[in-house]
């Protein structure tokens, strides 16, 4: 999927660059554990899944036993189906809110082949695929029925491809479901329920992946899609040793949309996790958390998108801030201004909210939101600046009318080179 360039109309670099530098002037879990790889057939062990409802996650069998973990593929597609890796303990979960959250428990990649002429439609009409079976459980145990509508993406390494959810090659039985609901949607309060999913895949996109993107939908409440519960899960599936490698140092960055969507990889050089500064607009809290500094490579799917950037590369900071709405008055999240200063007086540069999780919705007194704000430099300009002040306000409502008296509050931020 191609996205259109960067909008440079969200980057505004107002530079007086000293003649002397010939500058040009154009200015959105813890670490997956090894898994082991087994060859064995489908026909070998036969594995039936549990049941989905009131479902107590196993935490003493983590061994990978060669067991076929989707074995409904042989049976449906009439084909040979060989285990190529497995994890059974993949430690990764995503919290929707206190209460809610989903975890995939296990997953398998299985090779597919000698299968009936009809099957073939599912790798693109190939006579061999592979298929990424994964276990799910969403456990509420909030006050109230949740909703999830089933939606996932799974993107490749490089962004270029999408691998098609083929939930038909599960089982009815072991798909993530609510038996004891009306709504097909609906998760009960205080349950906790299992069930399975597939993506069926070519070789040639098979033989690239070594750590592509799972995303999981965010819930919604009361059977209304714009009541969202919390923000996507967003995993990275170790395929081999090197995507487990890869994982772990991506679950170490801020997880802006360069890395959840699989824009760009991102090697730090510099980050300070540590500064938890906080300051107030009139009981507002906002907390700088943190920085990261990374040299950006886009990925295949993206390298237009940055090509305003030049030739000798990109840098990309992302500020991790928390915004505490301690006053009596509501405000909008996607309407908080967020600006770098330059060397005092250098130039204002504006955030790239493209490369943000999207900040949707009211702040309404007594929440707390995480924010990460994105700022892209040419990497050949980057070297001349030597101070950063991030500022942050007004405050507005959903009119756009600028609140608390049109205050602001700044931060300097650490820079090292």
């Amino acid at each position: 999927m191609e996205f259109k360039k960067l909008s440079f109309c969200w980057l505004v670099l107002i530079v007086l660059l000293l003649s002397a530098c010939g500058s040009d002037d154009k200015k959105e879990v813890t670490k997956p554990a090894t898994a082991e790889k087994k060859e064995t057939k489908a026909t070998d062990v036969e594995e039936k899944p549990k049941e989905d409802e009131a479902v107590e996650t196993n935490t003493e069998q983590k061994v990978d036993d060669g067991a076929v973990l989707n074995p409904y593929i042989e049976e449906d597609l009439n084909a040979d189906v060989e285990v190529v890796y497995t994890n059974k303990d993949p430690q990764l979960k995503h919290n929707y809110s206190d209460d809610v959250s989903v975890q995939i428990d296990e997953y398998q990649i299985v090779h597919v082949t000698n299968m009936n002429e009809s099957s073939k439609s599912n790798f693109d009409g190939e006579d061999e695929g592979y298929i990424l079976t994964y276990k799910m459980t969403l456990d509420n145990k909030s006050d109230q029925d949740v909703y999830y509508a089933g939606g996932v993406t799974l993107q490749s390494d490089d962004g270029m491809d999408y691998i098609i959810p083929r939930q038909h090659l599960v089982d009815r039985n072991q798909w993530l479901k609510d038996k004891s609901a009306k709504n097909v949607s609906q998760f009960s309060k205080g349950k906790s329920f299992t069930g399975m999913n597939a993506h069926s895949m070519t070789k040639a996109q098979f033989e690239k992946l070594s750590s592509p993107t799972l995303k999981i939908d965010a819930l919604f409440l009361n059977d209304d899609v714009s009541k969202k519960l919390g923000t996507p899960a967003v995993f990275k599936l170790p395929f081999n040793d090197k995507g487990v490698e890869k994982s772990a140092k991506s679950s170490q960055l801020y997880q802006d949309k360069m890395v959840t969507d699989n824009i760009a990889d991102k090697e730090v050089f510099f980050e300070k996790n540590d500064i938890n500064e906080t300051k107030e607009i009139d009981g507002v809290k906002v907390t700088l958390n943190g920085v990261q500094y990374a040299n950006v490579t886009p990925t295949a799917a993206y390298k237009k998108s940055f090509s305003d950037f030049g030739d000798n590369g990109v840098v990309a900071l992302t500020v991790k801030m928390t915004i505490e709405n301690g006053s009596n008055t509501p405000f909008e999240k996607f309407l908080v201004d967020r600006k770098l200063l330059i060397d005092k007086n250098r130039g204002t540069m504006l955030n790239q909210g493209m490369l943000e999780p999207n900040y949707s919705g009211t702040s309404k007194p007594g929440d707390k939101d995480e924010f990460l704000t994105v700022f892209l430099f040419r990497k050949d300009e980057f070297s001349i600046f030597k101070e950063f002040e991030l500022k942050v306000g007004p405050l507005k409502d959903s009119n756009a009318k600028e609140l608390f008296k049109e205050k602001t509050v700044s931060f300097d931020l650490p820079v090292k080179k």
